[in-house]
């Protein structure tokens, strides 16, 4: 499950970089490091492809490892060297918190399904059939201060019947409650 979401977030630079915190959990380790690492691990693999050229560059790494930050993944600490006064940031995951942080993004995508699906519960929508658009629609209100006419084409705005959508919604809903994160901690 991991290795799926660090896909989801950077692709398999993401899983690279993973693989070298865990790797290092006990230690210090800068993005220069993690950077060198993957070169090494990946020097002399047959299935190597340019496109994997990327993957190589530390400000690649140094992106993906603030993309994990964001998502709460991995965390830092910096310390500005004395000769240079450049800072360097030591890196370690939080990987431990992925159950936790998947239950949050969970319950945000549950708020956020609800909602819309309130939304197209509390409203009646008009769509033009002449632009033929399904994405463009009008709330009553927007449809009625538009006189019932399509502002791009100035045809006449129609009712939408929008009982598939609120079965999809409804139908995602269901699901999403369903829907558990159970980590096994020995993999």
């Amino acid at each position: 499950m991991l290795r799926s979401f660090l896909y989801i977030i950077s692709g398999d630079i993401a899983i690279e970089v993973g693989r070298e915190l865990l790797n290092f959990e006990n230690e210090d380790i800068t993005d220069e490091d993690i950077t060198e690492n993957i070169k090494e691990r990946i020097k002399g693999k047959k299935d190597f492809e340019p496109d994997d050229e990327e993957i190589l560059k530390l400000n690649t790494v140094r992106k993906t490892l603030y993309k994990l930050y964001s998502e709460k993944l991995a965390q830092f600490r910096r310390i500005r060297d004395k000769s240079t006064g450049w800072f360097i940031y030591y890196w370690w995951h939080e990987f431990d918190l992925l159950e936790e942080i998947l239950l949050e993004k969970k319950k945000l995508i549950q708020r956020k399904l609800r909602d819309r699906l309130e939304f197209e519960r509390e409203n009646y929508f008009f769509i033009c059939e002449e632009c033929g658009d399904p994405n463009i629609k009008y709330a009553f209100e927007q449809a009625f201060e538009l006189n019932f006419r399509c502002p791009e084409c100035g045809g006449e705005l129609k009712a939408q019947d929008n009982e598939v959508i609120k079965k999809f919604l409804k139908d995602k809903v269901i699901q999403n409650q369903k829907t558990s994160f159970m980590i096994d901690r020995e993999d």
